[in-house]
């Protein structure tokens, strides 16, 4: 209100004669002179130094002949730093044209308060002032709480970025009884006395109090408040990691007592060294990553929380117990997709952050393999109801297909990676996150065959492979490079190709890892592309996944002891003649002359010739289940005619190896949209598609039933999808009974 006090009064000088007079002979006030300044008055100053009579009435001469010869039309504030009784030329300026007195400030603020809150003014002169100055852009609802009592005059909470930002400038932009008053409240803060230091050094002790404060655990509120505010400032965010980088611990601290919302990222690293040195140790453990848990609800702290903390979560609170329940292959595949790819996905992570830091990751790996281990060991049990389909798959997928379908075939993507990017996408699209299993031995030029022709063909060139595709499927097949689709990319039938993380992984092994974000990044940005571009769905598949050996020694490999020629690569063995291995996994597989595959029952590699990390080849579920996910738009047109499967009820218990399902449209409406609807019937065993029935246009108020074989599983799921937009309409879950069926014989 100062200001706007200060300005109504010059406001209702200059409406009558177009010049007013302001009388400060201390010059306490320029503060007010310059916020005329700012708001585009022409101001004409006198000047303080001046001491000599002849010198001030030239000044003054000088001043008015400026004013009513080349300013004659303006309106001019004259600011006289001397008393009104000295003034010469600009003496009569004072009674002709109005002048405003501040030669008692103080007096001027006391008497605009009683008029304008009608409360008494209790304050002493000097501070009086002060708050004059600190009321520069406040209401007068703020002066009232000063004069009450019931604010501070001067809230740090407000000044102490600012000043901790830059404390030199802070200190030159202040006056000096407003600096003063911050100085004391910086005292204050600290609990120290008021003595004279520099700026910086002030600010230095601030934060190391605060600093040393969060490591303790006992922070003060306000402090904590202001700490906060820091944390979530884009404008003051870069001091605040200056201090941090010259801010250094006390190593006798209690790293498990600190503050959640702490900022000190080599904290969180010996946190997790104790972790991971404790690792076996279970009940620890929990008890930390329970406090862990605590800092990453943090909302301000998020960007000090290193990433790889969820990770560790993950890992090392994974539960592996229902892997017991997990008597058939399916059931292993369905766990491993629904829950363990997810530590998958972390070690990989934490692979790429630790590789260099062996102490942090070796029991980090550990702890992972014994986890992976417990898997390997239910996926060999029951590994011969492992039955790849894989090939052809390129073939049926094209032969069934309507235009505008774009397939992206990446070289070595392992499910994760494809749950991941499904994840960014599921906001915008639809997803169906179905799964394959690849064929062995899941090497690129094997597998890459089987998707592109099938029928245990292989062929060496990729070239060949595309010829082969169109030919086999009677379509015009357009094949790119996923890295060249652009916004213009357009086509009935589009084939992609993503080799980037095979390459890179045969290429930099290990190292690959840290590239990982990107070829994810890559795949999500060019699949959004796609389906914008006008492609009305967008599949995505891979030869084979891949397995993450880590740190390896020359111990950990496999030696092969196998009878007659063989061929060894890193992953499998190819024999002329049959072995009796117990600890090796046989594949009927024929390679010129090389009639069996053999893999290990786990996931290490033989010892062969080359690098070794990045590694492909093995039966393992990083390798062999892969991904079969398709991306579709969310269609936001008419509601189309309502259909839905009505015979829910009977499909949770059948008896015999066939079932019918029945769907019914909605009575007739006078809606033409309505009036019909294409649909279809998708069955799924273990999310994995194994039928699906004809395109059926159902009218208002039909139905229809459908019959379908249960193949070799006990429970299915049905889908009815609408089959133009691929929308899910309906779905229930169909269970065999285990009653035999008597065929009508009782």
């Amino acid at each position: 209100m100062t200001d706007k006090w200060f300005l109504q009064d010059i406001e209702k000088s200059l409406d009558q004669h177009k010049r007013a007079v302001v009388i400060d002979p201390c010059g306490k006030c320029e503060f007010l002179i310059e916020l005329a300044k700012l708001k585009g008055y022409i101001v004409l100053q006198t000047d303080r130094t001046l001491r000599e009579k002849w010198q001030t009435v030239k000044e003054e001469l000088l001043l008015r002949y400026k004013a009513e010869s080349e300013l004659i039309d303006e309106k001019v504030i004259f600011y006289v730093i001397r008393e009104k009784s000295k003034l010469s030329f600009l003496f009569d300026y004072c009674f002709t044209h109005g002048s405003i007195d501040l030669t008692n400030p103080a007096e001027w603020i006391r008497k605009k308060l009683i008029s304008n809150t009608g409360m008494q003014v209790a304050m002493e002169n000097p501070l009086l002032l002060t708050a004059a100055k600190l009321g520069v852009g406040k209401d007068i609802a703020w002066w009232k709480r000063i004069l009450q009592n019931l604010e501070e005059l001067m809230s740090i909470d407000d000044e102490l970025l600012p000043f901790l930002d830059n404390p030199d400038l802070y200190f030159k932009s202040k006056a000096e009884d407003i600096r003063r008053l911050f100085e004391e409240k910086l005292f204050e803060l600290l609990g120290s006395p008021y003595m004279s230091k520099p700026p910086k050094t002030l600010a230095r002790e601030v934060t190391t109090l605060l600093f040393d404060e969060l490591l303790s655990n006992d922070v003060k509120p306000e402090l904590l408040s202001i700490y906060y505010k820091w944390l979530d400032s884009n404008t003051y965010s870069s001091s605040l990691q200056r201090y941090i980088d010259t801010y250094k611990p006390d190593k006798s601290l209690n790293i498990w007592n600190v503050h959640p919302d702490h900022c000190f990222v080599e904290i969180d690293h010996i946190q997790l060294r104790h972790i991971v040195e404790n690792f076996r140790d279970h009940s620890y453990v929990k008890e930390k990553l329970d406090k862990i848990k605590r800092r990453l609800r943090g909302r301000q702290t998020h960007r000090f929380i290193p990433s790889w903390w969820s990770d560790i979560i993950t890992l090392f609170e994974f539960d592996n117990k229902p892997l017991a329940l997990c008597n058939s292959f399916e059931k292993v595949v369905s766990f491993y997709t629904s829950d363990f790819h997810k530590t998958d996905r972390a070690i990989r992570n934490l692979y790429s952050v630790f590789m260099q830091d062996k102490d942090i990751l070796r029991p980090l790996q550990e702890h992972y393999e014994s986890l992976n281990h417990e898997l390997l060991q239910h996926w060999y049990d029951v590994a011969n109801e492992y039955e790849n389909n894989q090939q052809g798959c390129l073939v049926t997928l094209f032969k069934q297909a309507k235009p505008g379908i774009a397939v992206i075939v990446g070289d070595g993507l392992r499910y994760e990676i494809a749950d991941y990017v499904a994840s960014r996408l599921n906001s915008k699209y639809r997803v169906q996150s179905t799964t394959m299993l690849a064929d062995m031995p899941s090497e690129t030029e094997h597998n890459m065959s089987a998707l592109y022709v099938g029928n245990d063909e292989v062929l060496p060139l990729h070239r060949d492979r595309e010829k082969r595709l169109c030919s086999l499927t009677g379509k015009n097949i357009d094949f790119l490079s996923l890295e060249s689709v652009n916004p213009g990319t357009n086509s009935d039938y589009l084939v992609l190709t993503y080799k980037d993380i095979d390459s890179a992984g045969e290429t930099l092994q290990m190292g690959a890892i840290k590239l990982f974000g990107e070829f994810e990044k890559v795949l999500a940005e060019k699949i959004d592309q796609l389906l914008n571009n006008g492609f009305k769905e967008v599949h995505l598949l891979t030869d084979h996944g891949f397995v993450l050996t880590g740190l390896l020694d020359e111990s950990d490999k496999i030696e092969v002891d196998l009878s007659g020629k063989r061929e060894i690569h890193e992953r499998f063995v190819r024999t002329i003649d049959k072995q009796s291995r117990a600890d090796l996994i046989e594949f009927k597989r024929q390679s010129g002359e090389y009639n069996y595959v053999y893999a290990a029952k786990n996931h290490r590699p033989f010892k062969s010739k080359g690098l070794y990390g990045f590694s492909h080849g093995g039966f393992t579920p990083q390798e062999i289940i892969i991904p079969n996910f398709v991306f579709r738009k969310i269609e936001s047109g008419v509601q189309g005619l309502e259909v839905w499967i009505e015979n829910k009820s009977e499909l949770k218990d059948v008896t015999g190896a066939l079932f019918g399902v029945k769907i019914r449209a909605k009575v007739s409406t006078d809606d033409l949209f309505t009036a019909s609807r294409k649909v279809q019937v998708v069955l799924y065993a273990n999310n994995i598609s194994y039928s699906r029935s004809n395109i059926i246009n159902l009218n208002a108020d039909e139905s229809t039933s459908l019959e379908f074989s249960f193949m070799s599983n006990n429970e299915v799921s049905a889908i009815l999808i609408d089959a133009e937009t691929q929308e899910k309409l309906d779905s229930v879950k169909i269970k065999k009974s285990n009653a035999r069926d008597l065929g009508g014989l009782l």
